[in-house]
């Protein structure tokens, strides 16, 4: 027997109690005129007991279902305004910007993210849903259709894509303000240490002399001069000088060529059909390549293959590494809950009237039989007191009355 049912029995046994009383009293009366008093006591008790039941089942039905009786079944007769209230005390109280906000500051969620990464279990459990998912995603995408539509889209929208236009937009991106002249020093000093070591010079020499022409050939061998290697050598001295001059001089004239050139190239790709016209040539070419789809293809399936055994035996491990660099670095912590606080306020007011007609929307599909009985079942037992708390009251003060009339009297 659930809670509601006892109260309501318990309610009710008080009434026909007090109805038990009343009958007894009202006959036994005349030889006991002190039962008046136990009389007029169980007539309030009933009277309050009757009226607080009327009221609260007036809330849910309507009693007797006499329905004509105006102001019962309140509930079930003003569900939609229920909704719309109920929905707009949950945005306004529960949903606010400075409530939500609040909440996320006392959790910190930085410092508890971090504090719950750092035991290994919990980094496992972690790691094991997200391995679930990306084998779901790989056992997905494997499926024949899906690869086919995949890779029909991918292509299609590759063939429309302005490959020319993007690669100009990249390479302004990295000559602005003079980016590309870092490249530019990196590739100069990468040449210039490669140049400096003995074996490359040696290598250069000995290159030249073996493909020098045979009239060299046959003076070095007469001669013994090594021309070649001296040559090459020179050639080496030559360059590196070069390269230096270049690294030094911010205005050397080969630092202009290099800008003319790229600054025409970007051009040509923006504006010259012919160019444009290669580049995208070239782009179709690769996609229509059997042995590139292969390449991909194995590359793809070597990764598929790789994916979950490698991430089971690391991923654990790189989120407890992830948890303690958090735990050691107030600093990022700080960040992370600045961001989300910052983020907060924006996405509760995005999304909150979106929570407040949900749950509208739930108690407007609910039956009003549902509605009622749950809420009947929430609340109810607690209303019962009101009955309970009216027989007792009524039955005090039907008593006070009676004493009150007979000293009057």
């Amino acid at each position: 027997m659930n809670k509601l049912k006892r109260m309501k029995m318990l309610a009710t046994g008080l009434l026909v109690l007090a109805a038990a009383v009343y009958a007894a009293a009202s006959a036994l009366e005349p030889g006991r005129p002190w039962l008046h008093y136990v009389a007029a006591a169980a007539e309030a008790a009933m009277i309050g007991a009757i009226a607080d039941w009327f009221a609260v089942v007036a809330l849910f039905h309507h009693p007797f279902n006499l329905r004509f009786i105006p102001h019962t079944a309140i509930i079930p007769r003003n569900k939609a305004r229920i909704a719309e209230g109920l929905s707009q005390f949950i945005q306004h109280n529960f949903l606010s910007s400075e409530a939500v906000v609040a909440r996320i500051s006392a959790f910190r969620p930085a410092h508890t993210l971090c504090r719950w990464l750092i035991k290994r279990e919990n980094a496992e459990t972690l790691g094991a849903y997200v391995i679930r998912l990306v084998v779901y995603a790989l056992g997905a995408v494997e499926d024949e259709r899906v690869r086919a539509f995949l890779s029909r889209s991918v292509a299609a929208e590759l063939r429309k894509a302005d490959v020319a236009g993007a690669i100009a937009q990249v390479l302004d991106v990295l000559t602005e303000h003079q980016r590309h002249h870092a490249l530019l020093d990196e590739a100069l000093a990468g040449l210039d240490e490669l140049l400096h070591r003995e074996d490359v010079r040696r290598f250069i020499a000995e290159e030249v002399r073996r493909n020098a022409p045979s009239m060299l050939r046959v003076i070095n061998q007469v001669l013994d001069l090594k021309l070649d290697e001296r040559a090459a050598l020179r050639i080496v001295d030559v360059a590196l000088k070069k390269i230096s001059e270049v690294r030094r001089d911010r205005d050397h004239e080969l630092r202009t060529r290099f800008d003319a050139f790229v600054h025409g190239f970007i051009g040509k790709l923006k504006s010259d059909a012919a160019t444009r016209e290669k580049v995208h040539r070239m782009r179709d070419e690769a996609l229509d390549s059997p042995a590139l789809a292969g390449y991909i293809g194995s590359l793809w399936d070597e990764f598929r293959a790789w994916l979950p055994g490698g991430m089971q035996s690391r991923l654990p491990g790189m989120l407890v590494r992830l948890g303690e660099k958090l735990d050691d670095d107030p600093a990022i912590r700080q960040w992370i809950d600045e961001q989300i606080l910052e983020a907060a306020p924006a996405l509760v007011e995005e999304h909150r009237a979106k929570f407040g007609r949900f749950i509208e929307d739930q108690i407007l599909s609910w039956q009003e039989e549902k509605l009622v009985a749950e809420l009947e079942r929430h609340i109810g037992p607690d209303l019962q007191y009101i009955r309970i708390n009216g027989t007792v009251v009524g039955a005090a003060a039907g008593l006070a009355i009676a004493v009150v009339t007979q000293l009057l009297r």
